[in-house]
């Protein structure tokens, strides 16, 4: 039987800064909402970056649509309906890139 001084003490450390799980759910929309949207890939992919992470600098912005572009037009060139592979793989270039966004604001401090 154990009592309370056999307990792990917990030290309090700073917990590094994670991507949200509202930024991983509006990646994994991005392919459903990129098919429904009007006007060029491009023009589609910057309308979804832009009203998803507006409060990001431009630059970083455009970085995050060039990433997410090809997956993309991977999807308009597919055959089949929009699928998990998709919608992970934009899950995953997102969230690197807000990893990525929150390093530099770190070393930038």
């Amino acid at each position: 039987m154990s009592n309370d001084n056999d307990r792990p003490t917990l030290v309090r450390t700073q917990v590094p800064k994670t991507v949200s799980d509202l930024d991983l759910e509006l990646a994994r929309r991005i392919p459903d909402d990129f098919v429904r949207l009007p006007g060029s890939p491009m023009d589609r992919v910057v309308d979804l970056v832009n009203r998803h992470w507006e409060q990001h600098t431009p630059q970083a912005k455009a970085e995050l649509a060039q990433a997410l572009l090809p997956v993309l037009l991977d999807l308009l060139n597919s055959s089949d309906d929009i699928a998990n592979l998709h919608r992970g793989l934009c899950q995953n270039i997102v969230a690197t890139w807000i990893k990525r966004q929150q390093d530099k604001r770190s070393r930038a401090s």
